[in-house]
């Protein structure tokens, strides 16, 4: 059988498929309406079964003008979810694998999902979130136009290695026609693709309370790339995140094109600098792993020629997935929701960061061990060791609450990072813990779970905190 002609990548066209390839869409149209009227969203079996019957359906399948591929460690979803939103509020028709999705029958899913019967594409840009290892079986079909890379840190001792090695796998798969956007203050991520790529690198400017030696469990690059000569810190923040120079030749982290400034105490605006125009912009959640994302999405907007303004106003309205992040405050206490994406050290270290930076007196929900791990293998547990318990030895949490399978795992990593034996509560079920924390002398309770475990874990005990807290307020 005859190959049907590769269409330009990146380029909307009309239907070029042979009668196997349009075999393989329609079962995956039918396979997606059957799983919806199951209830059963963001799945990946449509892209598995069309590319059963057809294995080269990604490479010929029709796709809008403009495609985006998002990948990193950490920050993806967000981002990917984020940048369509953007899209969308500018008036855009934006086809994106919003539940993640994000292996290649998920992106396959996907473009699926966003054409008609006859394969004529609907949208005019598609945000697909990729998983990292994913991009050697996806990238050379694809091309996309834009890919942007979040970071590249330490990722599951199971089934990821060093994040250089993932950077090689990226940079063997980017076309040298694809522009790529950067986190310039990520080292490995800066270097990603080759002197062909249009580079645009964003980054978040230092506070001024950093510190200027690297700290923590994991820093995965020190070394001058170009000579071997031990960087000079300008600033760091976490991992190996932050600006550096080499002392013995000119390499330095590069120059970002879009950058978010530190909080103005008295606007409570930060500035949003692209190029040389700058922008105030007020962010709804101030985290640092979120002001990265945010400068990823304007980033990848000055790389569609939005107008810096536009990209202003847009990222304002910009808000996080409630299944990643939410917060409310029910009978004075402040209820916080907080995605703590375990097996990854450096995900967890800065979920625990954030906490000790709220004021107020604070109780943990600690559970993050992964659900999955109970049918299909056991994680080895070595990964707390590369994330900084250490953080939740501060005084003002009073109790932390550990349920879960690997709950004693947990306390002996919270023991030996100095929290006091008398503050780790365990109790056998992931969700019990919010029956039993005190309510009366705190300020802020977070719920901390992981990805595989948002629904049945994170839904559950936020419900029940919010169901407690509104009782004894009334």
């Amino acid at each position: 059988m005859t190959e049907p002609t590769v269409p330009t990548p990146g380029k909307r066209h009309g239907p070029r498929y042979g009668l196997r390839a349009l075999a393989a869409l329609w079962l995956g149209k039918c396979a997606g309406t059957i799983l919806r009227f199951l209830g059963r969203e963001g799945t990946h079996v449509p892209g598995r079964i069309a590319l059963w019957v057809y294995p080269n359906l990604l490479g010929v399948i029709a796709r809008p003008d403009t495609v985006i591929v998002v990948t990193g460690t950490n920050g993806k979803t967000t981002t990917t979810n984020l940048l369509a939103d953007a899209l969308h509020t500018l008036g855009k028709r934006v086809s994106t694998n919003r539940a993640g999705s994000n292996l290649r029958d998920g992106i396959v899913a996907t473009l699926i999902n966003g054409v008609t019967v006859w394969g004529r594409c609907r949208s005019d840009v598609a945000v697909l979130e990729m998983d990292e290892r994913s991009a050697l079986r996806v990238l050379p079909q694809l091309a996309p136009d834009i890919v942007v890379c979040t970071n590249l840190t330490r990722d599951s001792i199971k089934r990821n290695a060093h994040p250089e090695y993932i950077a090689w796998i990226l940079s063997s798969a980017i076309s040298p026609a694809t522009t790529l956007v950067l986190n310039s203050d990520d080292l490995i991520t800066a270097s990603l693709g080759s002197d062909a790529n249009a580079r645009h690198f964003f980054g978040v400017d230092p506070t001024g309370n950093e510190p200027r030696e690297p700290g923590g469990s994991a820093v995965d690059a020190a070394i001058c790339p170009r000579c071997d000569e031990r960087l000079d810190w300008i600033f760091w923040r976490f991992n190996h995140i932050g600006r550096v120079r080499c002392p013995a030749c000119d390499f330095r982290s590069p120059v970002a094109d879009v950058r978010v400034s530190p909080i103005d105490r008295l606007s409570g605006l930060r500035s949003l600098t692209i190029d040389s125009g700058t922008v105030g912009i007020r962010l709804t959640n101030e985290s640092v792993v979120n002001i990265y994302n945010v400068a990823a999405v304007a980033a990848t907007l000055d790389v569609l020629n939005v107008a810096p303004q536009k990209i202003g106003s847009v990222v304002e309205s910009l808000t996080p997935p409630t299944s990643r992040f939410a917060e409310e405050t029910v009978g004075g206490v402040r209820l916080v929701r907080l995605l703590t994406k375990g097996l990854v050290g450096v995900a967890v270290s800065r979920a625990f960061a954030d906490i000790v930076s709220v004021p107020g007196r604070k109780i943990v929900l600690l559970a993050i061990d992964e659900t999955t791990d109970r049918f299909d293998g056991v994680e080895n547990t070595a990964w707390t060791y590369d994330a900084d318990y250490e953080y939740l030895a501060d005084p003002s949490i009073s109790a932390i609450y550990v349920g879960g399978i690997r709950r004693h795992d947990q306390a002996l990593r919270l023991a030996l990072a100095g929290v006091d034996s008398n503050r780790i509560v365990l109790v056998e079920s992931e969700t019990r813990g919010a029956d039993l924390v005190p309510l009366g002398e705190v300020d802020v309770v977070f719920n901390l779970h992981s990805n595989h475990n948002a629904g049945p874990t994170g839904d559950v005990v936020h419900r029940k905190l919010r169901q407690r807290l509104m009782e004894k307020s009334s």
